[in-house]
This record gives structure tokens, C-alpha cells and sequence, in this order.
């Protein structure tokens, strides 16, 4: 667990410094960068709404590494973490929907009061945390912040990740131009290879057949215009884990965890989050820069909170160990930290909008910044031992 807090912290230091090199390069020199961003690539079979140029590439292949880097630790968690009890796990992803739903609504609103209906489909953006950013963060309090409270805030951030992902498969990718038998004949293969998975994850100890089923799920999903990196995820919580340090889901989350990291998500801050502030995007999309700023900066915070508090004192679920109210609040708004999956929907959502989605990325970034300037100076007033937890 030391050793990846310790990556995590590492790798959310380096994300940033690409996010900010994608920045500084977008805004001193628009063209080559663009030029970059927009490089043609072609992949035999895959359909070019699905990977184009070296933005698609990145975002819809190369990120599969990602998904499958927090498929494999949640799944970890499940088999032998604090997932492992239901109690316990039911907490953070009831808390992930609550945050998700309150920062669509609180977009929504805000879109809609001040007549951006333009805006209103990207309601999507605002709904999921970025794991790496926000567990980088959290790792600067060091001891202040439990091992428990990391562990609620990946699963809810995993949690909301996916369902924000899924919805991004279901409302934000064009129909496949298959015929209506081969979309049929996809959709059960893909079936068949989670199915095969669940029935062979007891007995098969290697690695290479879960790096392959990936691939074959991934073709799959690209065939059907459903989100590709979903394979990352399905088949990364497949992959049987636990304790015993010579199972295949810790031997693989040993190599994709630092790839992710160190190589993936940075590559991603890179090709994804160049706006070019010298253009002033903020200039006339005032309406989609406030909703995000309401959205993640409000809303993530009241929903994520709101809901615990429900749960809890339903007694349908209890705060992790070690854990005070204090903390849940200053952690609901480290939540409001995010750009990966935002931007994901972002770059659907406002395709063919290049004015639209350079105001998505400033509003991204500065909430991200205040999320992570507010909700840390907030959980650096909690007194790690001698305090009490506080009442509901």
C-alpha cells in the first residue's frame, strides 16, 4: 500500500506538470500544437469515429491502461480491503451517485437559468472525480488522512468514473454503422468474453490471457460505439486478486499501475488539456465556465456529503474508520477535482466546438484548483489524534 501511495503521489505531481506543459504549449504556439493533437492515425478495423488522429488514440486506447490500472485496485480492494465488507463498500459508491447526480443537476440549473440552452447537454462533464488528481492531493496531508478515508475516496472516485463513463457509452458516442446482425453477433461475443473471464478467473494464474481478453473486448466496444475503455475496467475487476502477492491481479497491477501513471496519464494531460489562454476562450461561454464552477465546486461536495449522511443515518452503511464528518467534508470537495473523465465527455459532448471546449478546460482547471486549495485546507484542521468524530 506504501509503495503505491507513494506512485500515486508521484504520478499526480507528474500529470500536473504535463497538464501545465499542454497549457504553456497550446497558448505560445496554437499551431504545432494542434498539429500535434490532430496527427493522423488510422488502425485497421477500428472505426475512424473511434481513433483518427493521436488525440483519439490516446483517449479511446491508450487510456484503456488507466481504467484497467483502477479496475485492478478496486478489485484488490474488494477481495481483501475495506470493499470486502458490504457495509463498508455500499458508503462510497452511494456517496459517488449522489455527487454525480447533484453536479448535473446543479450544471443544469445554472445552464438553464441563464439561458445557455447550448450548454445544456454537456450536464455529463461535471459528474466524475479524477482519481489520480485527487488521491495525489490527498497524499500531501501524509498521517492526517487515513488509509480508510484513500480507500473510500478511490472507490468513490472508481465508482463514479465508471457510471460516468458508461453514461458517456450510452448518451454521448454515434450508432454503429453495422448491420443490425453483426452489431448482434459483437454484442454476444462481448458477452461471451466476460462470461469466459468470470469462468476461468478461479483456475488460470497467468497474465497473458487477461491482457488478451482486454484487446478482444476493446475491438468489440469500438465496433459497437460503446466507450472502448470500458474493457479496461470489466476485465481489471475480473482479474482474480487478494493477499497472495502471485496472483495475476497484483502481478498485473504491479506493471500497469506505474505505466499508468508515469506514462499514461500524463500523455493524456498532454494531448487533451491544451487550451490556448492567449485566445481568451472564456470570452463569450461565461455560461458553460459558471455551471462547471457551480457544478464541481458546489455540487460534487453537497451530494457526496448529503448522501453519506442519508446512508449513515439510515444505518445502511458507517463513516470509515478513523474517519470524522470534518473529513468526509473536506473530502467531498477534493472530489470536485477533474479533468481525465470530464474531458472525455467534453470532447463528445462539444465536438466541432473548439471555442466551447477551450471554456470547458479553464473551468475544469480552475475548479480543480479550488477544489484542491479548499478541501485541503480543510481536512488540515483535522487533529489526527485526541478528536472525536462528530455527530451527524
Amino acid at each position: 500500500m506504501a509503495t503505491l501511495l507513494a506512485e500515486e503521489a508521484a504520478g499526480g505531481a507528474l500529470l500536473g506538470a504535463a497538464l501545465i506543459a499542454a497549457v504553456l504549449w497550446a497558448s505560445l504556439s496554437p499551431g504545432s500544437y494542434h498539429r500535434f493533437v490532430s496527427a493522423q492515425v488510422h488502425i485497421p478495423s477500428i472505426p475512424l469515429s473511434v481513433v483518427n488522429d493521436v488525440g483519439t488514440l490516446v483517449a479511446n486506447l491508450v487510456m484503456v491502461v488507466f481504467f484497467a490500472a483502477i479496475g485492478l485496485e478496486i478489485g484488490r480492494e474488494r477481495s481483501v480491503g475495506s470493499l470486502s465488507e458490504p457495509a463498508t463498500a455500499g458508503l462510497p459508491v452511494a456517496a459517488a451517485l449522489g455527487g454525480m447526480a447533484a453536479a448535473a443537476l446543479v450544471y443544469l440549473a445554472i445552464a438553464l437559468g441563464s439561458g445557455g440552452h447550448g450548454v445544456a447537454g454537456g450536464w455529463g462533464i461535471p459528474m466524475a472525480t479524477d482519481v489520480a488528481f485527487t488521491l495525489g492531493a490527498l497524499s500531501l496531508l501524509g498521517r492526517r488522512v487515513s488509509t480508510h478515508l484513500r480507500v473510500f475516496l478511490l472507490t468513490l472516485a472508481v465508482a463514479d468514473d465508471v457510471a460516468s463513463v458508461i453514461v458517456l457509452a450510452l448518451v454521448g458516442h454515434q450508432g454503429s454503422s453495422l448491420p443490425l446482425g453483426q452489431r448482434l453477433a459483437c454484442a454476444g461475443v462481448a458477452l461471451g468474453v466476460v462470461g469466459g473471464a468470470l469462468a476461468v478467473r478461479r483456475r488460470y494464474r497467468g497474465v497473458a490471457l487477461w491482457i488478451a481478453l482486454t484487446g478482444v473486448l476493446w475491438w468489440l466496444l469500438c465496433q459497437l460505439h460503446l466507450e472502448p475503455t470500458l474493457a479496461g475496467v470489466i476485465i481489471g475487476v475480473l482479474v482474480l486478486s487478494g493477499a497472495d502477492p502471485t496472483s495475476p491481479g497484483l502481478r498485473l497491477e504491479r506493471r500497469v499501475a506505474p505505466l499508468s501513471a508515469f506514462v499514461v496519464l500524463p500523455l493524456f494531460a498532454l494531448t487533451a488539456g491544451g487550451v490556448d489562454l492567449v485566445a481568451r476562450p472564456w470570452s463569450g461561454n461565461g455560461g458553460v465556465i459558471i455551471a462547471l464552477l457551480g457544478a464541481r465546486v458546489i455540487g460534487k461536495a453537497v451530494g457526496i456529503v448529503g448522501v453519506s449522511a442519508l446512508v449513515v443515518r439510515l444505518g445502511f452503511g458507517r463513516l470509515p474508520p478513523d474517519t470524522s464528518w470534518r473529513q468526509m467534508i473536506g473530502a467531498g470537495v477534493l472530489c470536485g477535482i477533474g479533468f481525465t473523465v470530464p474531458l472525455l465527455f467534453a470532447a463528445q459532448q462539444f465536438s466541432g466546438q473548439p471555442g466551447r471546449l477551450a471554456a470547458t478546460k479553464v473551468a475544469l482547471l480552475a475548479a480543480s484548483m479550488l477544489c484542491s486549495a479548499v478541501g485541503l485546507v480543510i481536512l488540515m484542521a483535522f487533529r489526527p489524534r485526541g478528536e472525536t468524530r462528530d455527530s451527524v
